[in-house]
């Protein structure tokens, strides 16, 4: 029988003795941390509740250390941490913004290198599902602007606090942190370089805000704390993790929004569950009946262009039946069980992670996906799963079982031009810099909606306005969409690339609060009217559409357009 273990952590104060003199006052984290536990001890969990003093690194370190030897294939540990969150360099250069996340504990800061560490320590076959109730910036800037936005009626509502009032939030002071860095820095940096072992177990992180944003503290509980209780309902809620976390972004204001992340083994029948759920369910690598046989099947070209159109994938799945696509850059990646813990985001890449399963008879893979898989590959492997149910694995198979991984089709990725390949100029797509000087001129966009087709661009400071559930949302200053202002455009008229109004441009990066703008392309085969249209990122997925940073130092060549 599967048993779970619950370690629930929550700080109101820290040692000012170990903070340069802050103790880090907030007010509902222990109440957080004592609600999550009685969520847990109702369900069946055994449960341990670390506040304050009792929570310190060591502590916290052992309570899950511990959990980890107690726990076997199909069990479960539950992990919920509520204070403040802050940043430090990451010296060994495996964080993409040169940061690595922490948790502010009693005396010491825990970080994110550690906690993957502990999670190494569970045996193949565990959940664990986190909930952190925490910010993990490390901006003044930020702060101002959060402060800055309390002045509006309407968004000061979203966080039941009095306009003008100071917002209280989980960021802790960036002295106080410094100062506790430094009498730690050797422990940390050892901690950096050896927290380095692969984690088999299967993690599911439901955070309260994005690495870039704030999350509010509450006099009873933490917002974000506040939400997971309202949407769970007493248990009431009947969805999976994705449609649990859904439910809670639907709840939270524009600028807290949570993030949810995957790490160690895939396993689609945890994500399929009910959170919370202590019975396990099977793992989804291998676990279906049947691969490949005439009623499932998915193909794609022989070999395609490495250029900026991403390919599209032919399926067919059982009448009545959904589907999922997996791609990776090694067909060993498909066994989750032998190397799924070797899975990222740049080698491997599941729909059933972002999305509902689907129906059709087409695929597309997202252009974001596409630009971080064909990064140094010479080739890309591919599967699909099918399954009974829209939101849930029912029945599922797959075209190539785990057990089968090394025989899973591929496609060539080959130079754009080449002979022999699909190229990428009848494919959607577009594409803009990395980073573009915000005190420059408004940026360009290259845009290819495909032969006699006509496009349409959006652009916004936040990619869940492109999503059904925030597209209400959306305003002037935080949205942009040319199908608004002008009719579709044929690309033939923009060689030079498709350029952001002044007046939009303007607008967009003054309210762009975590730095970067989020693009996409509309395609119609009417200059005029939406016929069979579709859309480089669809709602479905609009967060995770691409973006560019807006750098502050001056670039000539971006200023002039020059491209050189």
């Amino acid at each position: 029988m599967a048993k779970g273990i619950s370690v629930n952590i929550g700080l109101n104060y820290v040692d000012p003795a170990a903070y340069n003199g802050w103790d880090g006052e907030l007010a509902g984290c222990i109440n957080d941390a004592r609600d999550m536990n009685q969520i847990a001890t109702q369900l069946g969990y055994t449960a341990t509740l670390l506040t304050d003093a009792e929570a310190s690194a060591a502590e916290v370190s052992r309570a899950i250390g511990e959990a980890a030897r107690q726990l076997d294939a199909g069990d479960i540990c539950l992990v919920t941490y509520s204070g403040h969150g802050s940043q430090m360099n990451d010296v060994t250069g495996d964080e993409p913004d040169g940061k690595d996340e922490t948790w502010v504990l009693w005396d010491r800061q825990l970080l994110d290198d550690e906690l993957e560490g502990l999670w190494a320590s569970f045996a193949a076959g565990v959940r664990i599902f986190v909930l952190s109730d925490s910010c993990h910036s490390g901006t003044v800037a930020r702060m101002v602007s959060f402060k800055q936005k309390f002045r509006s009626p309407e968004f000061a509502a979203q966080y039941n606090r009095p306009v003008n009032d100071v917002p209280r939030v989980r960021a802790a002071d960036l002295a106080a942190v410094h100062a506790n860095y430094l009498a730690n820095q050797s422990d940390y940096e050892v901690s950096q370089w050896t927290h380095r072992a692969s984690v088999s177990a299967s993690v599911i992180l439901i955070s309260g805000c994005q690495d870039n944003q704030l999350s509010s503290d509450g006099d009873a509980n933490g917002l974000f704390t506040q939400r997971v209780k309202e949407v769970w309902n007493g248990g009431t809620f009947s969805g999976n993790y994705a449609q649990f976390h859904s439910a809670i972004v639907e709840q939270m204001p524009s600028d807290q929004t949570p993030n949810l992340f995957r790490t160690g083994a895939a396993n689609p029948a945890f994500d399929a569950e009910k959170p919370f759920t202590i019975g396990a369910g099977t793992s989804g690598g291998g676990s279906g009946t049947g691969s490949g046989s005439g009623d499932l099947s998915i193909s794609a070209p022989a070999t395609f262009a490495n250029g900026a159109a991403p390919p599209t994938f032919t399926v067919a799945v059982p009448a009545g039946q959904y589907f999922a696509v997996e791609v990776a850059t090694e067909a060993d990646l498909f066994n989750s069980a032998a190397s799924g813990s070797r899975r990222s985001d740049s080698n491997f890449y599941a729909s059933w992670k972002v999305t509902p399963f689907r129906q059709g008879t087409s695929f597309m893979l997202p252009a974001d996906a596409w630009n971080r898989l064909r990064q140094g590959a010479s080739r890309l492997y591919y599967r699909l799963w099918c399954t009974a149910s829209a939101t849930s694995w029912v029945s599922y198979r797959a075209t190539i079982p785990d057990a089968s991984a090394a025989s899973a089709p591929s496609m060539e990725l080959v130079a754009q031009g080449q002979p022999g390949t699909s190229e990428g100029s009848t494919m959607p797509a577009i594409t803009a810099p990395t980073a573009f000087p915000a005190n420059g001129l408004a940026p360009r966009f290259q845009v290819n909606p495909g032969p006699g087709r006509y496009f349409a661009v959006e652009v916004s400071t936040n990619s869940w306005y492109f999503t059904d559930q925030y597209s209400g949302q959306r305003t002037d200053d935080n949205f942009y969409a040319s199908w608004k202002v002008t009719p579709f455009q044929s690309s033939a008229l923009y060689p030079a690339g498709f350029e952001l109004p002044a007046a939009a441009w303007a607008r967009l990066r003054d309210n762009a609060t975590n730095g970067r703008l989020y693009y996409r392309m509309w395609w119609t085969e009417s200059p005029t009217q939406w016929v069979n249209q579709g859309c480089t990122t669809p709602n479905s997925s609009g967060q995770n559409a691409p973006s560019f940073a807006l750098s502050r130092e001056f670039d000539a060549d971006l200023l002039t357009h020059s491209g050189k």
